[in-house]
Order: structure tokens, then sequence, then C-alpha cells
């Protein structure tokens, strides 16, 4: 599929010399960065969701835990065992 995009001069002059100088067209230099562009803004969304989901589940443990109150559950475990 082809598009037409606007680039600053200097821009596209930086382009064409990296480009150059890597022995490929400007349109795989294109391509290829945003294709890394992309990669790597996936990559945050993903690691920014493991971190939400990370701090819900310590949001449920806090609340557990207040619920909880002075419970002692290696206590409890204790009790369990020796009542076998």
């Amino acid at each position: 599929m082809r598009i037409n995009a606007i680039l600053e001069g200097e821009l596209l002059k930086r382009i064409d010399r990296a480009a150059g100088e890597m022995g490929k067209s400007r349109s795989f230099f294109i391509r290829e960065a945003s294709e890394r562009y992309l990669a790597a803004y996936e990559e945050q969304k993903r690691e920014e969701e493991r971190r939400r989901k990370f701090e819900a589940a310590a949001n449920v443990q806090d609340e557990l835990r207040e619920k909880g109150g002075a419970w002692d559950g290696v206590a409890e475990i204790r009790k369990a065992r020796e009542e076998r």
C-alpha cells in the first residue's frame, strides 16, 4: 500500500543520509523505523498493563489484610496441623 507523507526538509535529509549509509532505500528505512517504533510502543503498553494488574493485586491484598485484622494465618495453620 502506498501513502503520501509530509516530512520536514531537515528530517528527510537525515533519513536519506542514514538510509544511504545503510545501503537501504528511503521507503525501507521509514518502514523499518516505523516497525521498531511500534514494537517499542506495544512493549510499553504491555508493561503499563502489567504494572496496572500488579497494582490491582497489591490493592486486593491490602484490602484482605485490613479485613483480616490481627488474624494470624501462620498460627491457624499450626493449630490445624496439631489437631491432626
